[in-house]
């Protein structure tokens, strides 16, 4: 197997000769830059997944075989190609080989509910759909008469080699991907970004440099954009990208990975930090740099990370999807002691500016909202060419007219030309970094035929956000039907995906109305929790269970066997219930226990009453496995 070329800070490779920053240019597509990578050092190390190893040259060769039999299949410049698969070695092999055959990826989430696929497969109608085992099983109920389903790790077994005459000329404003985001009309829409929205990121910035001796971490999911900071920033500099490759990580996990493999970058959502700042009491001295956005930034995590983690930069991130993920950043200085966090300033090769409601730039210290210009820019959205025209607009500057994405988003820029972030000018919300646009969950609530309105809400309390539903059910009867809300959420379920979900509804017979006769939205109450009924604790693994139940879903009260998902938990709460629970038992614990028994109670037995017999081999086990074949066959193969 190949080893580590040793790769020093200052771009001094093994053998003698330097390697220097890549220079950016906006011309210049994704596979070109990382083919002077493999042709430069192809011994290096380009990925880690498990305890499998893939060279820069074994990548590029990988890839070219795989973009070749895509071509062979058809595709053809512009097309999409969909990976319904987990984060993995093989899906960066797959991302880039459908680069090369000049497609653009289509990154889904195989949990994601049939309804809610079936519409983006409608819409982008990708030429081949890649698979693995129980993702390709989700499509069985799928129309797909366009697209050719493939299992990627069966068709990377039998690969023959590349052949890179007959892959395609691709430049910088070709399309890379689409990105589904939340959509207000009630529908989902797809953000299509072009190469240069991902070189113009990664390569010559000035908020983080990428180093080719650095170890950068693949921790976030494939469907979510900041997933192009990992991959790519690692790729695109001759980095060595270490995936993670278990679904539902720990932060115990994550820990243990940052250690054994010294990564140097780190890429957090928002929740993910504050959870990694609050049980920073281990120290990571590999760290050289993380970033974390998604949401409004908490100040005291910040300061609680600054001051664990001295030697590390801090950097807190803004940007939409249709700005390539990242437009403005704010890295923490070491004495930082203000109560909130500015959202920064403009990266490299990115302009911002704030408008007023006639697209006319603001002064400083006037409120406005942002509008992005630069080589980041979405193309548009996919096959919304109403949308496109809606959002992606022309502003007149005093250096002239550029077009721009107007976000919705408001800000105000300070003397220093630090932006400073002021909420939404809509009710879209980020919850655990995901946007979330509350009509599309109102349009999916009223399709419902039992339903004469029905509203939703983001509510916080307990300092957690909580989608609220409220119904107002078109027949009387309804109103005291126990059915009626567990019928209209799991239609729901079948529709949205999980994070939309509401975590609780209330049904009314009618609701607060203003005096203009609209829907009075701050009058709506809180709904309770029924059929609560108080409870004696038996151990004292409950005691624990309930505590920390508690404080992540933000509730004064948790019934012992109301399930933690019912009571409108996420897995990322989840995961700082585990990383409490490590704390308070001393000692480690699978957060897939979590999963399995998601009850207090359940959870409480399953603590006092461990059994310590072998478990079966996990998913990630047989990936593990399945990966390490799917290497060994291409390496016998190669010559």
């Amino acid at each position: 197997m190949t080893e580590f070329q040793v790769v020093g800070d200052k771009g001094q490779a093994a053998g003698g000769s330097v390697r220097r920053p890549t220079r950016y240019s906006k011309s210049q597509s994704v596979p070109e830059v990382v083919r002077d990578h493999a042709n430069a050092f192809p011994d290096t190390v380009a990925i880690i997944c498990d305890d499998a190893r893939l060279t820069y040259g074994e990548l590029e060769a990988l890839s070219d075989g795989l973009a070749t039999y895509l071509v062979s299949c058809g595709v053809e410049k512009g097309d999409v190609i969909c990976l319904l698969v987990p984060r993995a070695l093989e899906t960066v092999v797959a991302k880039l080989a459908i680069l090369k055959a000049g497609a653009g990826y289509l990154p889904l989430d195989p949990a994601y509910p049939a309804d809610h696929l079936q519409y983006v497969l409608d819409e982008c109608r990708p030429k081949v759909v890649f698979t693995t085992g129980n993702s390709g099983s989700e499509l069985g109920g799928l129309g797909l008469p366009d697209s050719r389903i493939v299992d990627l790790h069966t068709v990377l077994q039998s690969l023959g080699p590349g052949d890179p005459s007959r892959l395609p000329s691709i430049k910088g404003s070709d399309l890379a991907y689409v990105m589904y985001t939340s959509g207000s009309t009630g529908r989902p829409k797809g953000v299509a970004v072009p190469h240069s929205g991902i070189t113009r990121l990664v390569l010559d910035q000035n908020f983080i440099e990428f180093r080719p001796g650095d170890m950068v971490l693949h921790s976030t999911t494939i469907s979510f954009d900041a997933s192009t900071v990992d991959v790519w920033g690692a790729l695109l500099n001759g980095s060595t990208l270490v995936i993670m490759s278990k679904a539902n990580f720990s932060l115990s996990d994550m820990r243990d990975l940052i250690r054994v493999h010294d990564i140097t970058f780190v890429n957090f959502t928002t929740g993910l930090f504050n959870i990694f700042a609050d049980h920073a009491d281990e120290p990571m001295p590999s760290l050289r740099h993380a970033i974390f956005g998604g949401e409004v930034a908490s100040a005291p995590h910040v300061k609680r990370f600054v001051a664990a983690h001295p030697a590390c930069l801090l950097t807190n991130v803004y940007g939409p999807t249709e700005a390539a993920c990242i437009a403005t950043t704010f890295t923490v200085p070491a004495d930082f002691d203000a109560s909130e966090l500015p959202i920064g300033r403009p990266i490299a090769h990115t302009d911002v500016i704030l408008v007023d409601d006639d697209l006319q730039v603001v002064a400083p210290g006037i409120e406005g909202q942002i509008a992005i210009a630069g080589d980041g820019l979405a193309l548009g959205y996919f096959n919304r060419p109403d949308l496109t025209a809606e959002r992606f607009v022309s502003i007149k500057t005093i250096e002239g007219t550029t077009r721009c994405y107007l976000t919705g988003d408001l800000a105000v820029m300070d003397e220093n030309g630090t932006f400073h972030f002021r909420g939404r000018r809509d009710r879209q919300v980020k919850i655990n970094g995901k946007r979330i646009e509350l009509e599309e969950i109102e349009t999916a609530l009223r399709r419902h035929p039992r339903l004469a309105e029905a509203v939703v809400e983001c509510r916080e309390t307990g300092g957690v956000k909580r989608i609220i539903a409220y119904l107002r059910p078109r027949e009387i009867q309804d109103m005291t039907n126990a059915n009626l809300v567990p019928a209209v959420m799991e239609r729901l379920r079948n529709s949205l995906p999980a994070y939309m979900i509401p975590s609780t509804a209330l049904v009314m017979s009618d609701f607060p109305l203003t005096h203009a006769g609209k829907i009075d939205r701050a009058r709506l109450p809180l709904p309770p929790i029924d059929d609560i009924q108080p409870v004696a604790i038996r151990s004292r693994s409950e005691e624990i269970l309930m505590r920390l139940w508690r404080d992540a879903l933000g509730l004064e009260v948790v019934p012992a066997d109301r399930n933690f998902f019912d009571l409108g938990g996420t897995s990322l709460q989840l995961m700082r219930v585990h990383a409490g629970l490590e704390l308070e038992l001393g000692q480690r614990c699978e957060v897939l226990a979590l999963f399995k028994h998601p009850t207090v109670r359940d959870m409480a037995r399953f603590l006092d009453g461990r059994d310590q017999t072998p478990s079966r081999a996990t998913a990630a086990d047989q990936r593990a496995a399945l990966q390490r074949r799917t290497m060994a066959q291409f390496r016998r193969s190669t010559p």
